[in-house]
């Protein structure tokens, strides 16, 4: 085995010997990505690491049928509940959400805060068994159960549909880090659901009303972090049968990009969502049901924003979204109003 890995690798060596002499004479800056065979050396230097049986890649480990695991950005550790949350750190959770929740509550904006799970979290028997889980509950479950006992504020839990979701079709991304449209359809319903209770006539459309599409197979970013063509996976898509009415704005604000949305029915709500990149099949579903919506990428630009676009915009509605990998984030955004 080690004997033709080794022709494999003379052979990917003749091919940079052989790369046109004008490729030197680029400038440093750019031989990198005017490098013409790049790409292709990536991924046949990937096909090769797969074909001896490497699994871990930088970000990734290879799991069962081209399940892809991702490890960066806390992931991993929150699989394997490696990083607990201490109790004062959820007691300022507690006091921030309470906080914030009162001054909206005052004039008369609802507050939703939503948790998208990882994909480790809902499908955690596609991690390889060699991955050990430290602990007994993870950073989301200790924050959820103590909500409950102090807070006033409660996350919306989304793992209880998601998990009953799967049991009838794939919802993640197998190359992916996000859901498909059908997991994002399950926390648009649940998000509509929950604001429901503030605007009763408002109900999300059932997923009868749209109808799925099977896009042309591509490639994921996992895969693409590995850096092989090898994993290509169909995109799923909704597309709405009903006559939407809301169109969508994109603007630099301070070198920041934001959204905006308008719909003609001035009767329904404001909305302001503050959001990362779970939310991005989920807000043209979530548009149709406000007036204005104002959608603020919560790392966009470097660093968090603020929750300065309430104040500005004065919503009847206010979502606060992070995905469960960046839970601990929720203490430098939601951080009680200095007087």
């Amino acid at each position: 085995m080690k004997k033709y890995y080794s022709y494999l690798l003379i052979i990917i060596f003749l091919g940079l010997l052989l790369t046109p002499l004008r490729t030197l004479n680029l400038d440093p800056s750019t031989i990198e990505e005017s490098f013409y065979p790049r790409g292709r050396l990536i991924d046949w230097t990937a096909r090769v690491r797969l074909w001896i049986g490497d699994r871990v890649f930088p970000k990734v480990i290879v799991g069962d049928g081209g399940w892809l695991v991702y490890t960066a950005e806390n992931d991993i550790e929150d699989y394997q509940r490696a990083d607990p949350f201490t109790e004062e750190e959820m007691a300022q959770i507690q006091k921030n959400l309470d906080a914030l929740s009162a001054r909206y509550k005052e004039r008369g904006i609802q507050l939703i805060v939503v948790v998208p799970p990882n994909k480790n979290t809902i499908y955690p028997e596609r991690v390889p068994p060699r991955v050990p889980v430290f602990g007994d509950v993870s950073k989301l479950d200790q924050l959820i159960e103590y909500l409950k006992i102090h807070g006033q504020v409660q996350l919306l839990d989304l793992r209880p549909t998601l998990l009953a979701a799967k049991a009838e079709r794939q919802i993640y991304y197998a190359t992916d880090t996000h859901w498909n449209d059908y997991g994002a359809y399950i926390a648009y319903a649940t998000v509509m659901n929950e604001v429901r209770k503030a605007y009763p006539s408002l109900s999300p459309h059932p997923m009868s009303d749209f109808k799925v599409e099977v896009r042309a197979p591509e490639q994921f970013d996992l895969a693409a972090n590995i850096g092989t063509t090898y994993y290509e996976e169909p995109r799923i898509q909704f597309a709405p049968k009903y006559e939407t009415h809301t169109t969508y704005k994109n603007v630099t604000v301070g070198g920041r990009k934001l959204m905006f949305s308008a719909n003609p029915d001035s009767s329904l709500p404001r909305l302001v969502l503050y959001h990362d990149s779970f939310f991005f099949r989920v807000i043209p579903l979530l548009g149709e049901h406000f007036s204005y919506g104002v959608y603020v990428q919560n790392y966009m630009g470097g660093g968090l924003w603020n929750l300065s676009w309430v104040d500005e915009q004065k919503p009847d509605v206010v979502i606060i979204e992070f995905s469960e990998r960046y839970l601990k984030d929720l203490i430098l955004l939601v951080e009680p109003k200095k007087k």
